[in-house]
């Protein structure tokens, strides 16, 4: 049951790399793929009318005091435009008697846009355009990410996996850039400080590697001890973490304990099936520490918060595949009025929490009409407002070397309202508290709301 659940939640893969050369103990393997995607979309009206609204009171307020209007139109935002992104990536594995292995991938990504306000997105990893921050940055060292950048087109590189694995008997220990993959969910992963996926996340193939050393032995014949060293330039912020899993009556446990950044992390999750269904959970709580690294300041706890998922898996008919899960995110806000600080909050920028609210519902339905071709519609809510995204997802197999995928983006939910910014001009609107409120906001009555409509069509092209 979990084999089916995960086949139907997760991307379809091509095979694996294929072997360019073997002999004397020595095995090569390789494989590279390049996919593009183009993207057309539809800014939620009430965020284009409110962000216009807000740029032109200011504007009045600059023209009162002797200014200027704002050339460049400031917050002013495009109703609609598109958006081409292209990844060629390279993947290569060297194995010396199973003993020794070195594992690396890099990749060339550029995005071509017809407003620079779309080049962050949407994406077939998002549904809001302009995500506030990079790339979650959970290495050490790195390549310069951007290799040329003008509005509306950005280049960049991603060395994205460099490792040495050294295996013995008693333990397994990789050193550098690696892929990790902690938890049980299949939308929110709250143990997975890592390398999580956004719940609205489609193409789910490639993880984001890490700095870490890790190192692997094995308890039992059912379970294994996992220690990691998370290394951060900044001392105070050097992390770690210990993981045991194992299995209990036929379901597959786990215990975590973390210091990442500046949080101290517990964490536990479980699988297994009962029944028919297939039940699976994770929770994880976090202590905040402050003033760690701070000469002379005392080390203390402030925020603290619960994460937690659990969902059921089933597959009523061989080609039908069903999923679902709750889940609650205790760094969300209680209304729509904190949601955008918590959008672009650090834990936030640096990718670990996704969503705004606190209580949540996921649902995905997968049916395969043949081997190669299946259709998905994945659906998020956000339960406290209420709103939702919905994706409907259409993909297809050539031979399995070429896939084609198709998505929609449809969100649905009250959108921000700019009527009261309407009564408002120059400096005393600037001043007034729905001026100020609203910027702090920007009128948010609901999070998905705020979602761009749209389309997306994926080419990808795998050679090995």
């Amino acid at each position: 049951m979990r084999a089916h659940a995960l086949l139907a939640w997760a991307c379809a893969s091509a095979a694996g790399a294929g072997t360019l050369w073997s002999g004397h103990d020595i095995t090569l393997e390789g494989r590279a793929f390049y996919k593009v995607l183009g993207t057309g979309v539809r800014l939620s009206p009430g965020l284009v009318l409110t962000a216009a609204e807000l740029e032109r009171i200011l504007d009045e307020a600059r023209v009162e005091s002797g200014g200027a209007p704002n050339a460049s139109g400031g917050l002013v935002l495009p109703g609609a435009g598109g958006s081409t992104g292209h990844v060629a990536r390279l993947e290569g594995k060297a194995t010396w008697k199973e003993l020794l292995e070195v594992d690396l991938a890099y990749e060339l990504d550029a995005v071509m846009a017809s407003n620079p306000a779309f080049v962050g997105g949407p994406t077939l990893s998002t549904t809001l355009t302009g995500a506030e921050g990079g790339a979650p940055q959970r290495r050490l060292v790195d390549l310069p990410a951007t290799l040329y950048s003008t509005p509306g087109l950005i280049v960049t590189e991603n060395l994205d996996r460099f490792s040495v694995r050294l295996s013995t008997r008693h333990a397994d220990v990789v050193i550098g850039r690696q892929v990790l993959s902690w938890g049980t969910g299949r939308f929110w992963n709250p143990t997975d400080l890592l390398s999580p996926f956004p719940p609205t996340q489609v193409d789910r193939e490639v993880r984001r590697g890490i700095d870490a050393v890790r190192v692997t032995a094995p308890l039992s014949k059912t379970a294994q001890l996992e220690m990691l060293w998370l290394p951060r330039k900044v001392a105070a912020e050097n992390g770690g973490a210990l993981r045991v899993q194992g299995n209990l009556y036929g379901y597959d446990l786990s215990l975590s304990a973390a210091k990442y950044v500046d949080d101290l992390v517990l964490g536990a999750d479980f699988s297994g099936d009962a029944g028919p269904a297939g039940l699976h959970g994770e929770a994880a709580y976090t202590w905040g520490l402050t003033g760690l690294g701070e000469p002379g300041a005392p080390v203390g706890v402030g925020e603290r918060a619960l994460r937690a998922v659990v969902g059921v898996d089933l597959k009523p008919t061989e080609k039908l595949a069903l999923s679902a899960e709750y889940s609650f995110n205790g760094f969300g806000a209680a209304d729509p009025s904190g949601y955008l600080a918590v959008l672009t909050s650090p834990r936030a920028r640096r990718g670990e929490i996704f969503g705004a609210g606190r209580h949540y519902a996921g649902v995905a339905a997968t049916y395969a009409f043949t081997e190669l071709l299946n259709a998905q519609l994945l659906a998020i809510v956000n339960l406290q407002d209420p709103s939702a995204q919905l994706l409907p997802v259409l993909e297809y197999w050539f031979e399995q070397s070429v896939i084609l995928r198709a998505v929609a983006f449809l969100p649905l939910g009250p959108a921000p309202d700019p009527s009261a910014l309407r009564g408002l001009h120059g400096s005393a609107g600037v001043a007034s508290p729905v001026f100020q409120q609203t910027l702090s906001t920007l009128g948010l009555r609901s999070e998905f709301g705020l979602a761009s409509y749209g389309a997306a069509l994926q080419v990808g092209i795998y050679f090995q």
